[in-house]
């Protein structure tokens, strides 16, 4: 298989990883607890899938740097998947997220040195680890600022996805 349509289907994966990410929370509610964790790790795996055609897209450009958080990330999205051991003790799911998203803003200040398609992602990334750290400096924890990074982390594998499918497209010449 080319890198190209690898590309594109990590896009793909990406765009749909996000978008379920995003309507998520309107779904869990309504879904009994087998059903939910099984949302869960579609959602990973996609967003690992997309993670993946990243790196492989944008890996050279990135260079170190984006290869640290692009282990980073990933050893983020293991833990969250093995949050239930405690491996990190009780807030071990808390702290796995936030490696995931540490994993994610360095990517995102990988892609803005060489200037790479995915610069938009990256700011978005970025912003998932800075809008929680501003809340603490200022004590204010409102959920629905969690929520609005959450989003921001989402739109940034959607974004990244879209870019995946057109960087594939227009590599083999099919309109994107």
């Amino acid at each position: 298989m080319r890198r190209e349509t690898l590309w594109v289907l990590a896009g793909i994966a990406a765009v749909v990883g996000g978008l379920t990410d995003l309507v998520g929370p309107l779904l869990y509610p309504h879904l009994a607890e087998p059903a939910r964790q099984a949302v869960y790790v579609l959602i990973d795996v996609l967003l690992l899938f997309g993670l993946l055609g990243l790196q492989s897209a944008a890996g050279r450009a990135m260079g170190w740097f984006g290869l640290v958080g692009f282990v980073v990330a990933v050893s983020g999205v293991l833990l969250v998947r093995s949050s239930s051991a405690n491996v990190l003790g009780p807030s071990t799911y808390t702290i796995a997220a936030s490696v995931w998203a540490v994993g994610m803003a360095i990517i995102g200040l990988a892609q803005l040195r060489p200037r790479t398609p995915f610069r938009m992602a990256g700011y978005l990334w970025m912003l998932t680890v800075i809008i929680p750290l501003v809340a603490m400096l200022f004590r204010d924890h409102r959920p629905s600022q969690q929520a609005f990074a959450h989003a921001l982390f989402a739109l940034g594998f959607i974004v990244t996805g879209v870019q995946l499918v057109r960087q594939g497209r227009a590599s083999t010449g099919d309109p994107a």
